[in-house]
């Protein structure tokens, strides 16, 4: 393998690091990632094997981590090994955190009435039918891009870092929507973006198989 190679897996291994991810070298048994695991959102009871979830602070949120595009669990980084090519690893890799709804504002309404004042005027198409355009310099956002479903972003609007050759972290985004009283912001590579009816569809799949 060459430099960039080894430096690229390099890179990647240490975001799961600085993410607070445990590499395990066998992992619990089987039977014990397949038990179902209770958790509690915005006062709803819901329950997924428990594999998917990831342990986090107290603070009210709950955070779940998925492959695309199975949406199988993801949580446990019990796969990964000397042969894992962790930068493939990391692109396949969806983070959903769960929260009570924001009572200020709808995720599918953000585009419209929060994002909207600081994007720039020139825009252009991006695979998947999306819309993309340029945070304003000097906005809070200026070192992303929004990336959004006409016309007006509340089928789906994710908020991407801007693209930098010199950057040594991969390109993320973050999107979000409602789902009853709950509120879910997906983390996930850029590369997924044109993908994004199946990464929403089965983002909301998962959260409507925890509440059976």
């Amino acid at each position: 393998m060459n430099r960039g190679g080894w430096a690229a897996i390099a890179v990647a291994a240490l975001i799961l690091i600085a993410a607070g991810v445990f590499v395990f070298r066998g992992g619990p048994p089987r039977d014990e990632r397949d038990a179902l695991e209770p958790f509690t959102v915005a006062g709803e009871r819901l329950s997924l094997p428990a594999a998917y979830i990831r342990p986090r602070a107290e603070d009210g949120a709950v955070e779940l981590a998925a492959f695309f595009p199975d949406f199988a669990p993801a949580g446990r980084f019990d796969d990964i090994d000397a042969r894992t090519n962790l930068v493939e690893r990391f692109q396949r890799l969806v983070f959903l955190e769960l929260r009570p709804a924001d009572k200020s504002i709808d995720p599918a309404e953000r585009t419209a009435r929060l994002y909207v004042r600081f994007l720039s005027e020139t825009w252009w198409s991006h695979p998947g039918g999306l819309l993309a355009r340029e945070f304003e310099p000097g906005s809070p956002f200026e070192e992303d891009e929004l990336y959004y479903s006409p016309p007006d972003g509340r089928d789906f609007a994710a908020r991407c870092h801007r693209p930098d050759p010199d950057r040594k972290t991969p390109n993320t985004c973050l999107a979000a929507f409602r789902s009853g009283a709950i509120d879910a912001e997906l983390r996930f590579s850029a590369a997924l973006l044109s993908d994004w009816r199946t990464l929403i569809g089965n983002a909301r799949g998962l959260i409507e198989t925890a509440r059976r």
